[in-house]
């Protein structure tokens, strides 16, 4: 996430831009700019292709650039000036249209099969059984993404991995490997064991979705406005799908043949994971930052436009929909009964699984986009007014609240007893219990991604481009 919560509407123009680079239009074949180059020409002519190669690349490089330069306008936050947003909009227009004059390129490598050339899709596969390990952003229906053997702070950095640019996204844990993606457009694959590099993965933009890794794939999301599926040991890709607008901060549910990823172009995605191609898209009431939660056939999901929606997960259908005050950025929790989520109406709700209906909700004093983590009786979230809070799920009174250093985006998991969540600068475990501090670590810049605890390891990235893995020190 952003050091500040961002308004919106810059990220829309954001998601314009992109679409000029990527193709956002309604016609499949204006999707992306299509370019040919006959490679048994002469020497001549090979020559001149890669010089028009030369030009596309650096006008593409100015592109990222300017997307660059609104994404700064927009995360400064306060009043935007409208005559500096019209000037990138103009100076992107004139980039785009010198790249689509440019004849004979080079096509881009490495060559990608497209959603649009595949085979008729297969029928949908819906089935709540969860992949083994903590393969996804907030894998299970409780948001406790955790496992393997318990850690006790205080923790050891065992291994610090260092990529190009901030890390919004959490990482994922399969297999001894760790994968996360970053703002350096890259997906990193890393040795868990000793933080050294697998390999990486270029994108065409931003990474700031989390990954999920099921039988040795990786599905991910780009800025790029593509949805990539890579395979795990090698970073190849295998598929990549194109969407109308930026993958931003949404992160993939996988159940059964079926993936799912909400989009700043106001849909819900559904495709197949073998082969990339489209199964439905359901459109919404605004931008989707937030990530889909799958269970029973039903998925759930929040927009920027103020509604939570219930959708039917193998048709996309709409089942029911539920009107917050404000913005719902947080990705939901569930259990059995209910479903839970706050709003940047600076509130917490509990609704009814079956129909929607408002259970209760809890006033805090700031926005929260932190997803909640369900343990017992417990309901662990932050908010942007510095406080983790811990409600009583069935009530939603608050039993207590921490205060921590800085505004929480970053989620919580609980795991044996302890509550880790970054704040700030800081990660931090607190007891369950009561709150109390535990341990801290402090990082070289901003901790808006979220922890994940896998086989004895805590994992977490940082904006100071860095991903961090800690132990537990053995007596």
């Amino acid at each position: 996430m952003f050091i500040k919560k961002l308004s919106f509407l810059p990220v829309l123009l954001i998601v314009g831009v992109m679409g000029v680079l990527f193709g956002c239009g309604q016609q499949a074949k204006e999707k992306e700019i299509k370019i040919q180059f006959n490679v048994s020409g002469n020497a001549q002519t090979q020559q001149k292709a890669a010089e028009q190669q030369k030009i596309i690349e650096e006008q593409q490089q100015k592109l990222m650039e300017l997307q660059q330069a609104l994404s700064r306008l927009h995360s400064r936050g306060g009043v935007r000036s409208k005559r500096k947003v019209d000037k990138i909009k103009q100076e992107i227009a004139a980039v785009k249209k010198k790249i689509q004059s440019v004849p004979m390129a080079v096509p881009p490598k490495p060559r990608v099969p497209m959603t649009e050339t595949l085979a008729a899709e297969e029928k949908p596969v819906i089935s709540s059984a969860q992949a083994t390990g903590w393969a996804m952003f907030r894998m299970n229906i409780k948001n406790r993404p955790a496992s393997g053997q318990p850690i006790t702070p205080p923790l050891d950095l065992q291994w610090k991995y260092r990529t190009g640019a901030q890390i919004d996204g959490s990482a994922a844990m399969v297999g001894g490997v760790v994968y996360i993606g970053s703002s350096d457009s890259n997906v990193y694959a890393i040795n868990a064991k000793d933080g050294r590099q697998i390999w990486e993965r270029k994108t065409g933009g931003p990474v700031t979705s989390s990954p999920a890794v099921v039988k040795g794939r990786v599905y991910i999301g780009s800025d790029d406005t593509y949805l990539y599926c890579l395979q795990a040991k090698s970073g190849q890709v295998v598929w990549r799908a194109l969407t109308g607008g930026a993958l931003h901060f949404s992160s993939p549910a996988v159940i059964g043949n079926m993936v799912f990823i909400g989009c700043m172009d106001g849909n819900v995605y559904a495709f197949n994971t073998a082969t990339g191609t489209p199964i439905w898209k359901q459109k919404t009431d605004g931008p989707v930052a937030a990530s889909p939660k799958v269970n029973n056939g039903v998925l759930y999901i929040g927009t920027l436009g103020k509604t939570f929606y219930a959708l039917d997960a193998g048709s996309g259908e709409i089942k029911w929909k539920f009107a917050a005050e404000n913005r719902i950025f947080s990705t939901a929790g569930l259990d059995q009964e209910r479903i839970y989520f706050g709003s940047d109406d600076k509130n917490v709700y509990a609704l009814n699984r079956s129909d929607g209906e408002l259970v209760w909700k809890c006033r805090v004093q700031g926005w929260v986009s932190s997803a909640p983590c369900l343990s017992g009786k417990y309901l662990f979230i932050g908010s942007n007014d510095k406080h983790l809070y811990a409600l009583n799920k069935q009530t939603g009174g608050i039993i207590w609240k921490a205060k921590l250093k800085n505004k929480i985006l970053s989620s919580p998991v609980e795991f044996n007893g302890l509550v880790y969540i970054g704040a700030g600068d800081t990660i931090y475990a607190l007891r369950a219990k009561k709150g109390e501090r535990k341990w801290k670590y402090t990082t070289g810049g901003m901790v808006n991604s979220s922890p994940i605890i896998s086989d004895g390891m805590l994992v977490v990235g940082s904006f100071d481009r860095s991903i961090y893995a800690f132990t537990y020190i053995t007596p």
